[in-house]
Protein backbone atom coordinates (compact mmCIF):
# COMPACT_ATOMS: atom_id res chain seq x y z
CA UNK A 1 0.00 0.00 0.00
CA UNK A 2 1.49 3.35 -0.74
CA UNK A 3 1.32 5.86 1.27
CA UNK A 4 -1.21 8.25 -0.42
CA UNK A 5 -3.74 5.78 -0.64
CA UNK A 6 -3.19 5.27 3.27
CA UNK A 7 -3.60 8.64 4.41
CA UNK A 8 -6.85 8.37 2.56
CA UNK A 9 -7.83 5.53 4.31
CA UNK A 10 -6.79 7.19 7.54
CA UNK A 11 -8.81 10.37 7.05
CA UNK A 12 -12.03 8.33 6.28
CA UNK A 13 -11.35 6.05 9.48
CA UNK A 14 -10.89 8.53 11.57
CA UNK A 15 -13.78 10.80 9.71
CA UNK A 16 -16.21 7.99 9.43
CA UNK A 17 -15.93 7.28 13.70
CA UNK A 18 -16.16 10.62 14.32
CA UNK A 19 -19.46 10.84 12.38
CA UNK A 20 -20.87 7.81 14.33
CA UNK A 21 -19.64 9.14 17.54
CA UNK A 22 -21.49 12.45 17.84
CA UNK A 23 -24.12 11.39 15.35
CA UNK A 24 -25.60 8.33 16.96
CA UNK A 25 -24.04 9.61 20.21
CA UNK A 26 -26.29 12.48 20.49
CA UNK A 27 -29.31 10.58 20.42
CA UNK A 28 -27.92 8.91 23.14
CA UNK A 29 -27.20 11.82 25.32
CA UNK A 30 -30.33 13.04 24.87
CA UNK A 31 -31.91 10.26 26.74
CA UNK A 32 -29.42 9.84 29.40
CA UNK A 33 -28.19 13.28 30.24
CA UNK A 34 -29.71 16.46 28.56
CA UNK A 35 -32.55 16.96 25.91
CA UNK A 36 -30.60 17.52 22.94
CA UNK A 37 -34.04 16.88 20.86
CA UNK A 38 -34.49 16.52 16.95
CA UNK A 39 -33.28 20.31 16.45
CA UNK A 40 -30.44 19.38 18.57
CA UNK A 41 -29.26 15.92 16.78
CA UNK A 42 -29.68 17.47 13.25
CA UNK A 43 -27.11 20.06 14.03
CA UNK A 44 -24.78 17.68 15.73
CA UNK A 45 -25.19 15.36 12.93
CA UNK A 46 -24.65 18.36 9.76
CA UNK A 47 -22.21 19.93 11.82
CA UNK A 48 -19.70 17.25 12.15
CA UNK A 49 -20.37 16.47 8.30
CA UNK A 50 -19.29 20.25 7.69
CA UNK A 51 -16.50 20.06 10.12
CA UNK A 52 -14.99 16.91 8.60
CA UNK A 53 -15.33 17.53 5.12
CA UNK A 54 -13.31 21.29 5.43
CA UNK A 55 -10.85 19.03 7.79
CA UNK A 56 -9.73 16.26 4.92
CA UNK A 57 -12.23 16.65 2.07
CA UNK A 58 -8.73 17.88 0.40
CA UNK A 59 -7.25 14.43 1.32
CA UNK A 60 -9.69 12.00 0.87
CA UNK A 61 -12.94 13.61 -0.65
CA UNK A 62 -14.03 13.10 3.33
CA UNK A 63 -17.11 10.75 1.90
CA UNK A 64 -17.42 8.79 5.25
CA UNK A 65 -19.72 7.03 3.21
CA UNK A 66 -19.49 3.31 1.21
CA UNK A 67 -22.15 4.75 -0.71
CA UNK A 68 -20.81 7.64 -1.49
CA UNK A 69 -17.00 5.87 -2.19
CA UNK A 70 -19.00 3.68 -4.42
CA UNK A 71 -21.39 6.29 -6.54
CA UNK A 72 -18.11 8.43 -6.32
CA UNK A 73 -16.33 5.67 -8.58
CA UNK A 74 -19.12 5.22 -10.52
CA UNK A 75 -19.29 8.78 -11.62
CA UNK A 76 -15.38 8.64 -11.91
CA UNK A 77 -14.57 10.73 -9.03
CA UNK A 78 -12.64 8.03 -6.92
CA UNK A 79 -10.45 5.38 -8.57
CA UNK A 80 -12.24 2.06 -8.32
CA UNK A 81 -8.90 0.58 -6.76
CA UNK A 82 -9.22 2.48 -3.84
CA UNK A 83 -13.05 2.00 -3.34
CA UNK A 84 -12.00 -1.19 -1.00
CA UNK A 85 -10.20 0.76 1.19
CA UNK A 86 -12.27 3.47 1.57
CA UNK A 87 -15.23 1.05 2.35
CA UNK A 88 -13.32 -0.96 5.38
CA UNK A 89 -11.87 2.57 6.52
CA UNK A 90 -15.38 3.52 6.99
CA UNK A 91 -17.19 0.33 7.92
CA UNK A 92 -13.74 0.02 10.73
CA UNK A 93 -14.36 3.90 11.89
CA UNK A 94 -18.13 2.48 12.20
CA UNK A 95 -17.93 -0.20 14.02
CA UNK A 96 -15.22 1.26 16.41
CA UNK A 97 -17.77 4.38 17.31
CA UNK A 98 -20.24 1.97 18.03
CA UNK A 99 -18.85 -0.03 20.55
CA UNK A 100 -17.04 3.11 21.95
CA UNK A 101 -20.50 4.70 22.54
CA UNK A 102 -21.90 1.22 23.88
CA UNK A 103 -18.50 1.58 26.56
CA UNK A 104 -18.73 5.56 27.05
CA UNK A 105 -22.00 5.75 27.73
CA UNK A 106 -23.64 2.62 28.23
CA UNK A 107 -26.71 0.13 26.28
CA UNK A 108 -29.09 2.98 25.82
CA UNK A 109 -31.27 4.38 22.83
CA UNK A 110 -30.10 1.65 20.97
CA UNK A 111 -27.03 3.06 21.17
CA UNK A 112 -27.95 5.39 18.01
CA UNK A 113 -29.17 3.02 16.08
CA UNK A 114 -31.18 4.23 12.97
CA UNK A 115 -34.61 2.59 12.98
CA UNK A 116 -38.23 2.95 11.72
CA UNK A 117 -40.64 4.78 14.50
CA UNK A 118 -42.79 1.43 13.87
CA UNK A 119 -44.76 3.29 16.96
CA UNK A 120 -46.35 5.75 14.52
CA UNK A 121 -47.05 3.51 12.18
CA UNK A 122 -43.46 3.83 10.07
CA UNK A 123 -42.79 0.26 8.27
CA UNK A 124 -39.59 -0.72 7.21
CA UNK A 125 -40.83 -0.77 3.34
CA UNK A 126 -41.62 2.93 4.11
CA UNK A 127 -38.65 3.62 6.05
CA UNK A 128 -36.75 2.26 2.55
CA UNK A 129 -38.33 4.95 0.60
CA UNK A 130 -37.37 7.92 2.66
CA UNK A 131 -34.03 6.56 3.10
CA UNK A 132 -33.78 5.99 -0.82
CA UNK A 133 -34.97 9.50 -1.14
CA UNK A 134 -32.79 11.56 1.57
CA UNK A 135 -29.95 9.30 0.29
CA UNK A 136 -30.49 10.25 -3.62
CA UNK A 137 -30.83 14.23 -2.39
CA UNK A 138 -27.95 14.01 -0.65
CA UNK A 139 -25.88 12.44 -3.40
CA UNK A 140 -27.26 15.25 -5.86
CA UNK A 141 -26.68 18.07 -3.69
CA UNK A 142 -23.01 16.92 -3.46
CA UNK A 143 -22.78 16.00 -7.45
CA UNK A 144 -23.49 19.81 -7.65
CA UNK A 145 -21.41 21.26 -5.25
CA UNK A 146 -18.24 19.60 -5.35
CA UNK A 147 -18.32 17.87 -9.18
CA UNK A 148 -19.59 19.97 -11.22
CA UNK A 149 -17.27 22.07 -13.32
CA UNK A 150 -18.41 25.04 -11.66
CA UNK A 151 -19.05 23.92 -8.44
CA UNK A 152 -16.93 25.80 -5.81
CA UNK A 153 -15.41 22.40 -4.42
CA UNK A 154 -13.89 24.75 -1.27
CA UNK A 155 -17.36 25.35 0.05
CA UNK A 156 -19.35 22.12 -0.82
CA UNK A 157 -19.04 21.59 3.30
CA UNK A 158 -21.71 24.25 4.10
CA UNK A 159 -24.33 22.69 1.20
CA UNK A 160 -23.81 19.04 2.14
CA UNK A 161 -23.78 20.15 6.06
CA UNK A 162 -26.76 21.88 6.11
CA UNK A 163 -28.92 19.10 3.80
CA UNK A 164 -27.25 16.03 6.32
CA UNK A 165 -28.72 18.73 9.26
CA UNK A 166 -32.52 19.11 7.38
CA UNK A 167 -32.53 15.72 6.84
CA UNK A 168 -31.56 14.41 9.90
CA UNK A 169 -34.63 17.14 11.82
CA UNK A 170 -37.44 15.99 9.73
CA UNK A 171 -37.08 12.15 8.98
CA UNK A 172 -34.56 10.85 11.84
CA UNK A 173 -37.05 10.79 14.24
CA UNK A 174 -39.78 9.38 11.83
CA UNK A 175 -37.64 6.83 9.88
CA UNK A 176 -34.01 6.79 11.02
CA UNK A 177 -32.47 9.04 8.14
CA UNK A 178 -29.03 7.63 8.33
CA UNK A 179 -28.14 8.47 4.24
CA UNK A 180 -25.07 5.91 5.31
CA UNK A 181 -24.41 2.01 5.60
CA UNK A 182 -21.57 3.09 7.87
CA UNK A 183 -23.54 5.64 9.65
CA UNK A 184 -25.90 2.61 10.89
CA UNK A 185 -23.36 -0.57 11.29
CA UNK A 186 -21.46 0.24 13.97
CA UNK A 187 -24.53 1.37 16.62
CA UNK A 188 -26.40 -1.80 15.27
CA UNK A 189 -23.91 -4.02 15.80
CA UNK A 190 -22.90 -2.88 19.36
CA UNK A 191 -26.79 -2.73 19.69
CA UNK A 192 -27.17 -6.65 18.84
CA UNK A 193 -29.91 -6.58 16.97
CA UNK A 194 -29.71 -6.17 13.45
CA UNK A 195 -33.34 -6.44 12.02
CA UNK A 196 -33.53 -3.13 10.37
CA UNK A 197 -29.64 -2.96 9.40
CA UNK A 198 -30.99 -3.48 5.52
CA UNK A 199 -32.76 -0.33 5.10
CA UNK A 200 -29.60 1.76 6.12
CA UNK A 201 -27.49 -0.48 3.68
CA UNK A 202 -29.69 -0.83 0.60
CA UNK A 203 -31.71 2.64 0.73
CA UNK A 204 -28.28 4.80 0.69
CA UNK A 205 -26.10 2.36 -1.74
CA UNK A 206 -29.62 2.38 -4.39
CA UNK A 207 -30.12 6.18 -3.55
CA UNK A 208 -26.79 7.73 -4.04
CA UNK A 209 -26.17 5.68 -7.48
CA UNK A 210 -30.01 6.98 -8.41
CA UNK A 211 -28.88 10.18 -7.45
CA UNK A 212 -25.53 10.14 -9.68
CA UNK A 213 -27.13 8.99 -12.48
CA UNK A 214 -29.77 11.90 -12.56
CA UNK A 215 -26.60 14.22 -11.86
CA UNK A 216 -25.49 13.29 -15.07
CA UNK A 217 -28.58 14.14 -16.95
CA UNK A 218 -29.42 17.36 -15.22
CA UNK A 219 -25.93 18.58 -14.87
CA UNK A 220 -24.56 17.52 -18.06
CA UNK A 221 -20.96 15.88 -18.30
CA UNK A 222 -19.06 15.82 -15.34
CA UNK A 223 -16.16 17.96 -15.47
Amino acid sequence: MDSSAFRKYLCEFIGTFSLVFFAAGAVMISVVSSNIGTLGSGLISGGIITVVIFSFGQVSGAHVNPALSLTAAFLGELEWRLVPGYVLAQLGGSILAGFSLLWLVGPVAMIGANIPNEAVGVTPMTAFVIEFFLSFLLMWVICGTAYHHQAHLELAAIPVGVTVGIEVMLMGPYAGAAMNPARALGPYLAHGDLTHLWIYILGPVLGMLVGGLVYRYTHGKPR
